[in-house]
Parts: structure tokens; sequence; C-alpha cells
């Protein structure tokens, strides 16, 4: 069951769908719970459950990919460039909730990670590189980008017995 904990409540509108418990102490707000978190209007997603939606995502961007390989090489490219992405940011998430965030890295230098896999990417590719590989690149390096914003959201709060 993720568990958030939030400084405060001043102006804060916390809905949780499943199964949820708030408790407060001197800290802030805790709240637990076994569907979504909606905070102001907004879904967050704990790191878990990024991980496992990424893990999914990415799982159906190479399906598409296997697919389109002999159909569809423009296809094909752009879905490869995307399962990469997914497949580096899976396993830099993955490092950080089995290993590296239970001594004490913050998720925030997930996202920092993220961003430097996508920048060192681009600053790396070869002059000649052919237009498919072009493509899948820019897919990667656009799908990364999308991926570091959507756990910047997440990493703004504390995750408790996140690791």
């Amino acid at each position: 069951m993720p568990t958030c904990r939030l400084p405060t409540l001043a102006g804060v509108s916390i809905r949780a769908t499943g199964r949820s418990r708030v408790s407060s102490d001197r800290r802030g707000t805790v709240v637990s719970y076994t569907g979504h978190l909606i905070i102001n209007g907004r879904q967050v997603l704990s790191p878990e459950q990024i991980r496992a939606e990424w893990t999914t995502r990415g799982a159906a961007a190479m399906h598409e990919a296997d697919r389109t390989e002999h159909s569809d090489p423009y296809g094909h490219a752009w879905a490869k460039g995307v399962a990469g992405a997914y497949s580096t940011a899976v396993a830099l998430l993955n490092a950080w909730c089995t290993e590296l965030g239970a001594v004490g890295l913050p998720l925030t230098d997930v996202v920092a990670g993220i961003k430097v896999t996508r920048a060192a990417m681009l600053e790396q590719t070869p002059t000649d590189t052919g237009e498919a590989n072009r493509l899948s690149l820019s897919a990667a390096a656009s799908m990364l980008l999308h991926l570091a914003d959507d756990l910047a959201v997440t990493a703004s709060y504390t995750w408790e017995g996140a690791s």
C-alpha cells in the first residue's frame, strides 16, 4: 500500500481510491491507499506504481516494434525508440526502488539521471546516422523527457516505505 506524506494540508485537496487511511502527526499528513491518489485534482503515482506502469508501457512499445518490424520501418523505428526510453527509465527507477532509495538517494536524482541520459544520448549521436535511426533516437529523447517530467511530480512528494 503506497504511503505519501504531505507536510501540510493547507489548501490541499486529497482523494484516494480503493482502501485508504489518512492520519496526521507533528510532521504532517500521511495518506495510505490501495488505488490511486489524487492531490489537487492531479493523479499522483507512487514510485512503485510508476515503475509498474512504465514496465507495462515499455512492453507494449516493444510489442509494437516487433509487430511493425517488416511492415512499417518508420513505425518500427519510433516504437523501438519509445521502448528503449521506457527500458532505460525503468532500469534507473528500479535501482532507486531496490537499493538507492534505501540509502538516501533522493528520487529527484533519478529524474536528473533520466535527463542526463537523454542529453548524453543526443550529444553522442553520430552525424551520419540514418533516417530510421534518427527517428528512433528522436522518439527515445522525447519519451525520456516526458518520463522525467512525470517522475518529477512523484518526486515532489515524500513516500514512506518506498525504498
